[in-house]
């Protein structure tokens, strides 16, 4: 075995300290050693002297700190309460005699030391007292006690434990805990009283049968049972909040089958120039859109009848035109422009034309279709605080003042207190770069952290959804009308609740930017808590990568700190989404998930 190597020289140094440290330890509890052996010896010689004067005058204004006679140095211990007339004055002479005599305090020394530890009418008492009508301690502790009897106290006797009971979600490790309690205060309390008080307790199951069985005789016997049951409770509540942690919030008990029931979203539909099952065949076939993911693999029962069949869903039980998952999604893709060749009056010519012989000693160049004559012009979607109001004369104010820059020389203004924003390839957190997920992040609402947060620069509002609204318990009172819809790209419409200024923190100490933010307050859903768009952005001047799924911002000093992007969060998401049912999965695909103000 190789020698150990020597000490290094800073090693030294603490080894020499911590021996010096000792030195000064030992050195400190001799000297109190020898005071307190020479405070003893000077009680002796007062005991044996009778000395009549330091007897007899027990009321002094000022604590003494050093014995008149020996000269020797006492010191007045500090870790007593004063008793103020509340509590067991028993109690309080218990605790003064026992840390008294550790200090070696003599007769005298405890009469001139008592009203040290007296406050309010206690010293009040003290200081009516006649004088030199107390000899010793034990008079003056038999008439404090006398006096203040009334204030101590009241301690149950046995037989309160039996009002003690287990409550009904109430685990062993806290009724005992209770129960011991209770059972401390009792003086001179039966063992056999207490297991008999402890066993009727128990709230009726397994473990009051196990003891009724076992039958324990001692307490040391009833704990060792109650230490298994207490870690069979523990080990179960752990694997609950396991469970419980791993589900989502949201998360509510599956309904059967038999009793799922979908129920319209549309109040009208498109009439359609072909039959429901052509239209679903084709846009499957042209991969517009994907099947359910259990497609045909549903189980059917005997009793179902075959003679109805479902094209979208793959199973009997019921027709393509009478399932309302179905007329939904037809309905959504009709008002999306992609089925309008399938509606009456817009059958659009499918012939296609004769090739042209003339060409076809063209090369490959000629070969390539001139692009489509454009239907139309379908302007993005824009309002909300970040475009220009949600009345119809702010708009127009709005648009005025865009014509008047438009039609303005062009002299550009540049920016002023604003710091160079770069993104590096090391500024990417993720290991997949073929994924294309969505920037979402982290914030701080108030004293709440906020997760599930998107960045979207394509949004002019800033969406907090009611059911975050209801987790961070903020009353309804403080938000404010707003005269608004929130409209999707699919044409659905989710009226604003109202509006409320929320503080709002991007980033973690030390690099960090508190901002006030106002929230659009909408209830529908969303796979999101807040949706964060230009307004936000803007405010805190902040650049969003999502190449590099990140964002940065300025603090103070031009210094620019960066928020990398949840990419668990957001794969969560396309995980639970292909994990869902059917119908589920087509609810959540039909509303939208970027949404502006109109």
């Amino acid at each position: 075995m190789a020698d150990a190597p020597p000490p290094t020289p800073s090693e030294l140094l603490r080894m020499v300290t911590e021996l010096q440290q000792a030195n000064h330890r030992m050195a400190e509890e001799n000297q109190r050693m020898q005071n307190q052996i020479a405070q003893l010896e000077q009680a002796r010689l007062e005991h044996h002297n009778h000395d009549r004067e330091n007897n007899e005058r027990t009321h002094v204004s000022e604590t003494p700190q050093s014995d008149n006679e020996g000269n020797r140095q006492f010191t007045l211990p500090t870790t007593l309460t004063p008793y103020d007339g509340l509590g067991d004055p028993k109690q309080h002479v218990k605790k003064f005699r026992s840390i008294m005599i550790v200090n070696g305090a003599s007769d005298p020394i405890l009469c001139r030391c008592f009203p040290s530890f007296l406050d309010g009418p206690a010293l009040d008492w003290f200081c009516s007292l006649p004088a030199d009508s107390i000899s010793r301690f034990q008079e003056l502790a038999a008439q404090f006690e006398d006096h203040f009897a009334a204030s101590a106290i009241y301690l149950h006797d046995s037989d309160y434990l039996t009002t003690i009971k287990q409550g009904a979600q109430e685990s062993l490790k806290d009724y005992i805990t209770r129960f011991t309690k209770v059972a401390m205060r009792i003086p001179d309390l039966h063992p056999e009283v207490h297991l008999h008080a402890i066993k009727s307790g128990l709230r009726p199951g397994k473990f009051q049968e196990t003891i009724a069985v076992t039958k324990p005789k001692t307490l040391a016997e009833f704990r060792e049972k109650a230490k298994g049951q207490i870690d069979v409770e523990e080990l179960r509540q752990a694997r609950k909040t396991e469970r419980s942690a791993t589900n989502k919030d949201d998360d509510k008990p599956r309904d059967s089958k038999k009793a799922f029931k979908p129920v319209p979203r549309y109040d009208s539909y498109t009439k359609f120039n072909t039959k429901r099952d052509d239209i679903i065949k084709e846009i499957l076939n042209s991969k517009l859109i994907k099947p359910p993911r259990k497609a045909g693999n549903y189980p059917e029962s005997k009793s179902v009848d075959r003679s109805k069949y479902c094209t979208f869903h793959q199973k009997h039980g019921h027709t393509t035109d009478e399932c309302v998952i179905a007329k939904d999604l037809l309905e959504r893709l009709a008002r999306q422009g992609h089925l309008d060749k399938f509606i009456a009056g817009q059958m659009q010519k499918n012939t296609s034309p004769t090739p042209d012989t003339s060409t076809a000693g063209t090369s490959s160049k000629g070969k390539e279709k001139a692009p489509a004559q454009p239907r139309g012009v379908i302007n993005c979607i824009s309002g909300g605080y970040a475009g220009g109001g949600h009345t119809s004369s702010a708009r127009k104010c709005t648009y005025r003042a865009m014509l008047a820059i438009t039609d303005a020389p062009s002299h550009p203004r540049p920016l002023t207190n604003t710091s160079e924003v770069t993104f590096r390839p090391t500024d990417f957190n993720g290991a997949d770069t073929n994924l294309d997920d969505p920037v979402v992040i982290s914030i701080q609402l108030g004293d709440l952290i906020v997760r599930k947060v998107l960045l979207d620069p394509g949004s002019s509002a800033d969406v907090l959804f009611f059911t975050t609204f209801e987790k961070m318990k903020l009353s309804n009172n403080i938000l404010q009308p707003y005269m608004g819809d929130l409209v999707g790209f699919s044409g659905e419409r989710v009226p604003v609740l109202g509006s409320v200024w929320l503080q709002t923190t991007l980033g973690e100490q030390p690099l960090h930017n508190t901002q006030d933010i106002q929230y659009l307050v909408v209830d529908c859903f969303s796979p999101y808590n807040v949706i964060l768009g230009r307004p936000f952005l803007n405010k805190f001047a902040a650049i969003v990568s999502t190449v590099h799924l990140c964002v940065k911002f300025p603090v103070q000093d031009n210094i620019i700190a960066t928020v990398h992007g949840d990419l668990q969060e957001a794969r969560y998401f396309y995980e639970s989404r292909r994990q869902e049912k059917p119908h589920k999965l087509f609810a959540r695909e039909c509303r939208p998930i970027r949404m502006d103000l109109r």
